[in-house]
């Protein structure tokens, strides 16, 4: 089940992704334009509306000067304005005396007028009024329509905003984010794969079905270019280990008729220390095919049906121990820090694993001056089981660390040692049959090389092998 984290992360990723950001884009662009639309059709239809206000104004006006009489003009307001509601239309008479009639009292100023209910009468509008303010038959004549039609027209464009557009975004989001969703599964799988291939592990495919889409014919061409890629490097494997396994037998008749002749020619002579020194080279070759077969052997997978619990503490003293003799010859301090209680259980083959951990031992003994101090520990971290090897030696420049990997690469400065450049490659292919991390990092000063090795609770319950 996903963490709390874990979802987090996927959703800023998934909004992170190009198609949300086109989702927003276009979600955007569509609201701008939408509202933009309605903005100029409101503004229109509301002109619209006040001018039929303002004409309804003039025409009222129009219909009250039939009369230049006060009283008569009085009587007609009068009779208007006991027909008309305040909250839509006022009618007001001002007589010269200072009298008025109409369904309101007004008190002007200027241009400007008050409008009040009358005491006991009906009440006025809440949204303001249009007005005219006409001197007519001595007085002053006011006539005022509501602006309610145009409150009404904004609430109702308010109500179309809300109920058509606010949910055409909301559904343009959702579709954006069930898309990008959809999509950044598919970029993941393509992430995935690339990653894989960048870390050597060319088995790794996109996979997924052909929509005829881009994201479709980069998963098919990463797919294809993956599978010559993986084609390739099988042939070349293939040859190497052809080549080695044919030269292997030669050449050790060779090495054992040059040692046949080193052993039959005078010892005092230049002779014989000719033949030993070829007779070295000639083993040395055929540690070099050795080690080539086995690395293509444990490339292929074979190791893995003999899998086994195997109690890492236990190769550790025993290699430990073989090796002291030797450490001790060289001027070498050779130390085992103490190891967790009770066996330390990997999955994996035990003569690989000790070939391993003797591989890391040799390399330090050899690269490293007399004096060194080569640490070897063993430990369980976060549910893992962590093997190190570490020395106070020249270590590896960061730069060569991924290179020295590679089958027969040696440094500069190793050139003069003893040694084929295969004992890293050889780990490496050890570390990778049984899906351990091999990392190479500075021990300030020295090298510290570490094998991580994957949670062994699944062999927990096995017993060690023997």
């Amino acid at each position: 089940m996903a963490t709390p984290t874990a979802l987090f992360a996927g959703a800023i990723r998934v909004a992170r992704s190009t198609p949300v950001r086109l989702a927003l884009g276009l979600v955007a662009l569509f609201s701008l334009v939408s509202v933009a639309t309605l903005g100029v059709a409101y503004v229109q239809i509301r002109g619209n509306l006040v001018e039929q206000i303002s004409a309804t104004l003039d025409q009222h006006v129009a219909g009250f000067r039939v009369t230049d009489n006060p009283a008569a003009l009085a009587a007609l307001v009068a009779a208007e304005a006991v027909a008309a509601d305040p909250e839509s239309r006022i009618f007001v008479f001002i007589a010269p005396d200072g009298s008025s009639v109409g369904n309101a009292r007004a008190e002007i100023r200027g241009t400007e007028v008050r409008l009040m209910p009358l005491e006991g009468g009906r009440k006025l509008g809440i949204d303001g009024y249009e007005h005219r303010i006409v001197p007519m038959a001595g007085g002053l004549l006011v006539v005022a329509e509501s602006l309610e039609p145009t409150k009404e027209l904004r609430e109702t464009f308010l109500d179309l905003v809300a109920l058509s557009l606010v949910p055409t975004i909301l559904l343009s989001l959702a579709s954006g984010v069930w898309l990008a969703a959809a999509s950044a599964r598919r970029v993941t799988r393509i992430e995935t794969a690339l990653g894989r291939l960048a870390e050597g592990d060319l088995t790794a495919r996109v996979g997924g079905s052909d929509r005829g889409d881009d994201l479709s014919r980069i998963g098919i061409g990463i797919d294809r270019m993956a599978e010559a890629q993986e084609a390739a490097t099988a042939a070349l494997r293939q040859v190497s280990a052809d080549i080695a396994h044919d030269l292997k037998t030669p050449v050790q008749r060779l090495a054992l008729m040059l040692a046949d002749l080193r052993d039959r020619l005078p010892e005092d002579g230049p002779e014989a220390d000719l033949a030993a020194r070829a007779a070295q080279e000639a083993n040395r070759a055929v540690a070099v095919f050795q080690s080539l077969l086995q690395i293509a052997q444990i490339e292929g997978g074979s190791p893995k049906a003999r899998f086994a619990s195997v109690d890492l503490a236990a190769v550790l003293r025993t290699f430990t121990e073989i090796y002291e003799p030797a450490a001790e010859d060289s001027g070498h301090e050779l130390r085992l820090a103490p190891l967790p209680e009770g066996p330390v259980l990997v999955t994996g083959d035990r003569n690989l694993l000790g070939q391993a951990v003797a591989n890391l031992i040799e390399n330090a003994l050899r690269h490293t001056p007399a004096g060194s101090r080569i640490d070897i520990s063993l430990a369980r971290q976060a549910g893992r089981v962590v093997l190190t090897v570490a020395d106070n030696g020249p270590g590896i420049p960061e730069a060569e660390r991924n290179k020295v990997r590679r089958r027969l690469y040696r440094l500069e400065r190793s050139r003069t040692t003893p040694g084929h450049g295969l004992g890293l490659a050889l780990v490496d292919a050890i570390a990778q049959v049984h899906g351990a991390d091999l990392t190479l990092a500075d021990d300030a000063p020295g090298l510290r090389v570490r094998l991580t090795f994957p949670d062994p609770a699944a062999c927990a319950t096995k017993a060690p092998a023997r």
